[in-house]
């Protein structure tokens, strides 16, 4: 059975090497807005909340692992969010349903509400979680001066 297991920030290094591919990945699907070592160094801090999913029960250590969450807890002005940064593994249909355990951690932290920017597929999945598309994200890469770097 797969479960979401939160890795405490003096975890991160046992699991680094087993989740940055993930994480690389789903940052070059996003624009590359960061790299892997800006995620790696908010885990460690305590900025990033970072989840591994996994199936303990699996003998062959290789199959064990099916992917990862990354969450972050934004403090607004009026209210608490829990964003999530990135979702991402394999068989996503055999552990889809975990997000519900992250929604209680969140709602546990005092969060108000969940949120996520994900490609177009998760509109469509979350959707059967309640989740509801409130806005979307349209954009443009630049052409940047060299001096502006």
């Amino acid at each position: 059975m797969i479960n979401l297991v939160g890795i405490p920030r003096d975890a991160i290094d046992k699991v680094w090497s087993r989740v940055e591919n993930d994480i690389i990945a789903a940052l070059n699907r996003s624009g590359n807005w960061a790299n892997s070592t800006y995620f790696y160094d908010r885990c460690k801090e305590g900025k990033y909340q970072l989840w591994v999913l996994w199936d303990k029960d699996e003998p062959n250590d290789v199959k064990k692992y099916y992917g990862i969450v990354v969450t972050e807890i934004i403090q607004r002005q009026l209210q608490k969010c829990c964003l999530i940064k990135i979702m991402t593994g394999h068989h996503r249909e055999k552990w889809q349903h975990l997000l519900k355990d992250i929604e209680v951690w969140a709602a546990l932290n005092n969060c108000d509400k969940m949120e996520l920017m994900a490609r177009p597929g998760w509109e469509r999945i979350l959707k059967n979680f309640k989740y509801s598309k409130s806005h979307v994200l349209l954009e443009k890469p630049l052409k940047r001066n060299k001096e502006n770097k």
